[in-house]
Parts: C-alpha cells; sequence; structure tokens
C-alpha cells in the first residue's frame, strides 16, 4: 500500500488576494475529510495575522502546519548564507532566522509543533538539514535525500521525504482519466507527497519570480503582484483536486497519511543498539558493499565507527545517537600500509561524538582514510593483529540518491549571480555517512 502525503507550499508573502488559494484549498481538503500539511513560510504567518485574514488561519486550523523557511526567496536565501566555511557560524545564523519564522507560524496560527520543514527550490543546504533536526522538527520535505521509490532516508540526522506530484498545473487540463492514470504511477512506490501551492491557482505567475529573481528586485512591501488567473481556471483546478481526493480515498492501493503521522511511526522505531557480537555481521556486509545497514537494524557508517571505538575501548554496547559527516573530503591512501592492532585502538580519540568526523586519522603517525580506519577496526575486533590496509574509496555510493551525487547549485533556480556553491554542494555528499534507510522499509541497495 503507498502512503499519501498531501502537503501544500503556502509561500506568498506579498499578497493578501493570493492568500484565497490558501483558503480555497484548506477547506476543499477538510470537506473531503483529509488532512494535509500547509508549509507556510514564516513572514506569510506574519502578514496574514496583519492583513486580518482570520477566515484563512481559521482553515489552517483543521490541517498540521509546517514551516517553508523564514522568507523562502528573499535574499540571501538559505544556501546564499549558509555557503561558508565555518559550519558553527552558518548554523548560528540558520537557526537564528528559522526560529524566528517558526515564532511567527507558532504565533499567527497558534499551533504548538511544526511537523516538517521545506526549504523552497533546490535550498538544501546540509547546515539546514542539521539545524532543523536541532530545532526539534522531524520531517525534511522536498529534498534531494530520498530514494527514487519513495523509501524515505535518514541524512544529517533528520528523516527526508521528496516531492513526488506537483498538481497545480497538472489539473487545469486533466480529464479523470489522466489522474487515474497518474495514480497507477504513484501507486508503485511507498510513498508519495503530493504537492502544489495555493498562490498558483489565484496567480498567473509566481511571486518570487517578480520580485525576488536572483535578487531582491524591490523595496521590502512594494511588492508586485502577477495577474490574477481567470477564475474558470482556478474552479477547475479545484474541482479536479476534488476528483483526486476522491478517487485516492476510494482505492485500497492508498493510504492518506501525514508528515505527523509518519513522525509518529520513527518514533515506533525504538533506540538503535548496535552490539559487539554484531560485528561479523556487520564487517561482512560492508565487505559486500560499503553502504549503511538495514540488518540487523538502521545503522549509518557514522554510527558502526563510533561503535567500533566504543568496542575497541572496552565496551559491549553502542547506543547510536546524532552524528555527522565530513566538512572537507575524506583522504585516501595510495598505497598499501600495514598497521598494528594497537595503532588502530590509538587511534580512537580522534573519532568523537557530536563533532564532524576526521577527514584523515592519524596511525602510528601515517594518515589514512575514515573507511580505512573503520574497516582496520572491524579486522581488529575479529581478532586481527595487524591489518594491511589497501586504497579504496572513502566514501559510499549515492547512486540510490542521484540528486545528491551530482548537486552542483551555483546558477541554479533564484540563487544570485555572487552565489559561488563554495562549499554547499561538496559537503552535502560528505555527509552520505550519515545516510540510513529504516529497517521495515524495503531494502534499499548501494
Amino acid at each position: 500500500m503507498t502512503e499519501i502525503i498531501f502537503s501544500f507550499d503556502t509561500e506568498d508573502f506579498t499578497s493578501s488576494r493570493a492568500a484565497d488559494g490558501i483558503l480555497y484549498e484548506a477547506k476543499l481538503f477538510h470537506e473531503e475529510g483529509v488532512k494535509g500539511c500547509f508549509c507556510v513560510v514564516g513572514l506569510l504567518a506574519k502578514h496574514l495575522k496583519e492583513w486580518g485574514r482570520t477566515d484563512v488561519i481559521e482553515a489552517l486550523s483543521h490541517h498540521e502546519i509546517g514551516t517553508h523557511t523564514y522568507g523562502h526567496t528573499l535574499h540571501p536565501m538559505i544556501n546564499e548564507y549558509t555557503d561558508i566555511d565555518s559550519f558553527e557560524s552558518a548554523q548560528e545564523e540558520l537557526i537564528r532566522q528559522e526560529s524566528l519564522g517558526v515564532e511567527y507560524i507558532k504565533d499567527a496560527l497558534e499551533v504548538d509543533k511544526v511537523w516538517a520543514a521545506c526549504p523552497p527550490g533546490n535550498q538544501k543546504s546540509y547546515v539546514a538539514m542539521y539545524g532543523y533536526h536541532k530545532m526539534g522538527i522531524p520531517i525534511y520535505a522536498d529534498t534531494f535525500c530520498d530514494t527514487a521509490e519513495g523509501t524515505g532516508a535518514y541524512y544529517c540526522n533528520i528523516f527526508h521525504a521528496n516531492y513526488t506530484f506537483g498538481i497545480e498545473w497538472f489539473l487545469r487540463d486533466a480529464t479523470e482519466d489522466d489522474i487515474k492514470k497518474a495514480l497507477d504511477e504513484l501507486a508503485k512506490r511507498e510513498r508519495a507527497v503530493i504537492y502544489t501551492h495555493p498562490n498558483m491557482i489565484i496567480k498567473s505567475d509566481f511571486w518570487d519570480a517578480v520580485n525576488y529573481h536572483k535578487e531582491n528586485l524591490v523595496p521590502f512591501g512594494e511588492w508586485i503582484e502577477p495577474e490574477d488567473l481567470p477564475e474558470e481556471i482556478t474552479q477547475r483546478v479545484l474541482d479536479n483536486m476534488r476528483v483526486l481526493i476522491r478517487l485516492i480515498k476510494n482505492d485500497p492501493r492508498f493510504k492518506i497519511t501525514t508528515y505527523s503521522e509518519l513522525a509518529k511511526s520513527l518514533e515506533n522505531d525504538g533506540e538503535r543498539i548496535i552490539k559487539k557480537s554484531d560485528i561479523p555481521a556487520i564487517y561482512a556486509s560492508l565487505k559486500d558493499s560499503f553502504f549503511p545497514l538495514q540488518e540487523p537494524n538502521s545503522f549509518s557508517l557514522c554510527d558502526i565507527m563510533l561503535a567500533c571505538r566504543d568496542f575497541l575501548l572496552g565496551k559491549d554496547t553502542h547506543k547510536c545517537e546524532d552524528v555527522f559527516g565530513f566538512l572537507a573530503k575524506p583522504y585516501e591512501i595510495n598505497k598499501k600500509i600495514t598497521v598494528s592492532a594497537q595503532d588502530i585502538i590509538n587511534a580512537c580519540p580522534q573519532i568523537k561524538d557530536g563533532f564532524f568526523l576526521p577527514e584523515k586519522i592519524f596511525v602510528n603517525g601515517k594518515a589514512i582514510g575514515p573507511a580505512d580506519w573503520l574497516f582496520g577496526a572491524l579486522e581488529v575486533l575479529l581478532g586481527a593483529e595487524s591489518v594491511d590496509i589497501l586504497p579504496k574509496a572513502q566514501l559510499p555510493s549515492l547512486d540510490c540518491m542521484p540528486e545528491v551525487r551530482d548537486s552542483a547549485f551555483k546558477g541554479t533556480w533564484q540563487h544570485s549571480d555572487t552565489f559561488e556553491d563554495k562549499y554547499l554542494s561538496d559537503r552535502l555528499r560528505y555527509q552520505s555517512w550519515t545516510m540510513r534507510f529504516r529497517a521495515c522499509s524495503r531494502k534499499i541497495h548501494a
């Protein structure tokens, strides 16, 4: 059965008229008995209150709420201000801005919890992923870090669920047969997130295309509004939206759910404990494929590395907690190195809880890569007195996440012309050691 989540990019803070789209869609879904997640821009929430749009706020009260960032395309955007060397400085600014956005959302919409973070466009900063998790937001939506089948994945400590099917343009001209064909495709997935932008059933163009394309084109508050769509297009989309909802509700292949229900199911997965007795199976699995484990539980490469450190220092179990990847490309040796078991053990203090992993580990004065140390540690735990380390790849395959593998943000979407992408794309890939998949999901392979 395919889980269906309805997600709404609720974003236009420049137009009270565009907010009618929120009102129409929130009321329609409530009439059909379906709860969606309206991911709201913080500045929009603030303006809904200032505009006196109590009708929109009341309509949203029947749905769950997420954040669509503090200011969406207001420059500098998330990618722009987090593309700096200092992770700590970038995250401090991220949490400052995004906490203010969440504060606006909670105040205006009178909610206690935001269930998902959904940065717009391709604002896929590793800093934001870590930051939203730190803020207590359980789901990262509209993401690169999900599999093609929609199984979901943990990346940078937060669970990711990708957008699947955008409907506002599709529903303008779709027939019922078109909708049924689209549902046949969605039924092949484990999870599908159906998304829409409420402003786009009212307006002929995106608000940020005319106000924030690559730069702040107008002074704040002096915004340009795109023309309204003809009323018949708005009504056609709403009518087809109702058809879509009813077809899904009556189709046994689907189960309508929400981000909040997904988050609660993640909590039910329980603690993740690695035992020293798991080492033989872990070693065999990693030798076969250097990739996160789903058996005996969901373990990232970071989890396994930290567990090996604990076992080498005398512990029998390791409780998996938050993990962090690399801030620089992991070091690769170019020739065989032989080290002793004690050399591997002596290097353990270089691997610390709550910090990014070292991209280079020193054993008896020799530099090796993190994967080199990990395999050496596994062999020592299996009884080896010395280890031959051969040149190997230090990062796992990202073929199951091709957009992460190939990410290159510079010159894309609404990024300013001065945005360099000096760190973000590479560091997103360097967090692959934090990647893991739920043990109960269908099997994921490199």
